[in-house]
């Protein structure tokens, strides 16, 4: 089965099926403005998410090496890497880039001139500049033995759509975010339902943080 065409199942609710729940623990599912507090709560949420690297969010993307080039444009939902694979003509991974932080990368990379291929690469502000660094200059005789390379990344989950179909994030991450946008609202609106709604949420992060461990135990590196 293609991965283009395989879909994880139980899928998520909509963003409008979580808005009315998450308006509806306040009694109030159909009034604009508690609505828009909820979607607000929702994305809070996310935010929340994102500032860890989950497993179920690691993904990547095809990179194709140009002669004289050292840096290369990432996702805009790229989060932080995982791992470089490089690939021979025949689309083969045949290795691996090498990562450091970009502090160490600087210092121990300061002429790129000088050294003869990349073997290291390095990720500087993502939010900022958006771009992956090589140590070296590639060569033409490098980029036709590797033309290619596959990053694997783990992502930033996205904002909802109102119109799409599902929210960004596996089903057991729904209770999470539900919760958590139910405190927000009830904050604003039945504040003796927050501290509750707070405590759900808390639970039931940790659960996702303990899950994430043991999937984290059977990767690669």
């Amino acid at each position: 089965m293609s991965e283009s065409t395989w879909t994880s199942t139980p899928q998520t609710e909509t963003f409008q099926t979580l808005q009315k729940l998450v308006a509806g623990y306040v009694l109030m599912p159909t009034d604009p403005e508690v609505l828009e507090t909820a979607a607000a709560g929702i994305r809070r949420a996310i935010d929340r998410l994102n500032t860890r690297s989950w497993a179920w969010a690691i993904t990547y993307d095809d990179i194709t090496f140009d002669v004289d080039q050292t840096e290369y444009r990432l996702a805009s939902g790229f989060k932080s890497p995982r791992n470089f694979e490089i690939w021979d003509a025949n689309s083969q991974s045949v290795g691996r880039l090498s990562y450091k932080d970009w502090k160490t990368f600087l210092v121990e990379h300061q002429d790129i001139t000088s050294e003869s291929e990349p073997c290291v690469y390095s990720v500087s502000n993502v939010n900022a500049m958006g771009s992956l660094s090589l140590n070296a200059i590639p060569s033409v005789a490098w980029v036709a033995k590797y033309p290619t390379g596959r990053i694997w990344y783990y992502r930033k989950m996205q904002y909802p759509n109102p119109s799409g179909p599902t929210l960004d994030v596996p089903s057991e991450v729904v209770p999470f975010v539900q919760a958590s946008a139910e405190a927000f609202t009830a904050d604003r609106y039945a504040v003796a339902k927050a501290a509750p709604a707070y405590t759900r949420a808390e639970r039931y992060l940790h659960e996702l943080v303990v899950d994430n461990c043991h999937g984290g135990s059977t990767d690669w590196e």
